[in-house]
């Protein structure tokens, strides 16, 4: 029984031993592509496309409203058919509008997958130089980290470098 504990304690030590020897780090994607010069740039492209499709909305948005509180207003001098035929008409313009909407904010949203996924592409390769440069054995997402030293964190080492090698995304790819 003494010598199966001892076994243990041995295997225990050399395990640590080995892996004491390993270069592990890790990196914050999220802020690299929030705080980097090129995601800036994309942050900036997909807010102004968005601001500027909801100004448009807006205007659409408004024009309905108008039609329906007149619509309202002379619900009691029209006749009940041609009430009911406008009704229809406006609420298949509230259809189309919600409709020409949501393609909106989903094309949107695939634009902003596919310019991130593009700079991830471009940040690949940055990190695996940083890696073999610095011979480090892993590097692990920092989500997945409960608890780490700071100075395993590389965040902001490849951050300034994507920052010197990448300054924009092609917007027409």
């Amino acid at each position: 029984m003494r010598s199966f504990f001892s076994i243990i304690f041995l295997i225990i030590i050399k395990c640590n031993l080995a892996s004491s020897s390993e270069n592990i780090a890790f990196i914050d994607l999220n802020h690299i592509i929030s705080n980097s010069v090129a995601g800036k740039s994309i942050n900036t492209f997909i807010t102004d496309l968005s601001k500027e499709k909801n100004k448009d909305f807006k205007v659409i948005e408004s024009e309905i409203k108008k039609d329906e509180n007149e619509l309202i207003s002379k619900k009691n001098i029209i006749e009940e058919s041609l009430y009911n035929k406008k009704v229809d008409e406006i609420r298949i313009r509230i259809n189309n509008y919600k409709l020409e909407r949501q393609n909106f904010n989903a094309n949107l949203n695939k634009k902003k997958i596919k310019y991130n996924n593009l700079l991830l592409e471009k940040l690949n390769p940055i990190i695996s130089n940083y890696v073999e440069k610095n011979s480090i054995t892993m590097v692990l997402p920092k989500k997945m980290i409960i608890i780490g030293k700071k100075d395993l964190d590389i965040t902001e080492q490849i951050l300034e470098i994507l920052d010197k090698s990448v300054q924009k995304v092609n917007f027409n790819e």
